[in-house]
């Protein structure tokens, strides 16, 4: 009998998509492990040397605050990515009150709707990245590589004694605090510089926040997947479309440029007009 009632209960559980052990609980271990495992797999998708067989990975961000000199209007866009080691990458995001979309699939780069991403370019008057050799889906500082495992170590951990946990979307997260090392900070000019992650068991990150003396920015990290790879049609246009803007390599850094600073914008808000 109580065979036959565990096998309803494990059913109902099933059917509901409900979790049969109890909630894991968030990483409390040392800040500096925690972020190190952080970046672990995404140093499997975005640089050559990992033994991960992972080399693949989805997520879509969310802009949930934005304040100080960032445009209101971004508050509340979603913007979707996915990359493949070693030459794919590609980002979906809403500009000019469509959806764009910029992919490097290999030696070729396409973005749409056409007309529109050369319109952004000429206002923009942004142009290729001569002579690049890109072993990366995206251009990356050939330091990163060789330093990437040490990381970590760059950040100044605010009380990295105590392991503050917080409920965000019904996950326990650790919450960490940190600013850069002091030696780092004034060569990026970034003394101000303050961040915040959300940490969900399985060292995902759940949320960014970062801190500037004018602006801040939150983005919820969600959908966060890593695979050995993704379907080949992910790197194609969809079916039908004509609208298309195709390109090299060495244009794609100049691309992902002006849409991230164009999210959610519409031509009166001109945001060429303050770029740097």
């Amino acid at each position: 009998m109580r065979a036959r009632m565990y096998r309803i209960i494990l059913c109902l559980f099933l059917a509901a998509g409900l979790p049969l052990h109890a909630q894991q609980e968030p990483p409390r271990d040392n800040p500096f492990n925690v972020i190190g495992k952080i970046f672990q797999p995404l140093w499997g998708v975005l640089l050559a040397d990992t033994k991960s067989p992972n080399r693949a990975a989805t997520l879509t961000l969310e802009m949930s605050e934005v304040t100080g000199r960032l445009p209101a209007n971004m508050k509340g866009a979603s913007l979707k990515a996915a990359v493949q080691f070693p030459d794919k990458v590609r980002l979906e995001a809403p500009v000019l009150g469509e959806q764009f979309t910029i992919c490097r699939n290999g030696n070729e780069v396409w973005a749409t709707p056409g007309t529109k991403v050369e319109f952004l370019i000429a206002q923009f008057k942004v142009k290729p990245k001569k002579n690049l050799k890109l072993t990366t889906p995206i251009f990356l500082p050939p330091e990163l590589s060789k330093y990437a495992m040490f990381l970590p170590a760059i950040f100044s951990i605010v009380r990295p004694d105590v392991a503050e946990v917080e409920t965000l979307n019904g996950e326990d997260c650790r919450v960490l605090t940190a600013g850069l090392i002091p030696e780092l900070s004034p060569a990026l000019k970034a003394e101000d510089f303050q961040g915040r992650i959300w940490v969900a068991p399985g060292y995902l990150p759940r949320r960014v926040e970062v801190k500037r003396k004018d602006f801040t920015a939150v983005v919820d990290i969600r959908d966060l997947t890593y695979t050995t790879s993704l379907p080949a049609s992910t790197w194609q246009p969809p079916a039908g479309t004509t609208d298309i803007y195709r390109t090299t390599p060495e244009m794609l850094e100049a691309l992902l440029y002006i849409v991230m600073n164009s999210v959610k914008a519409s031509e009166a808000d001109a945001p060429w007009l303050h770029a740097k």
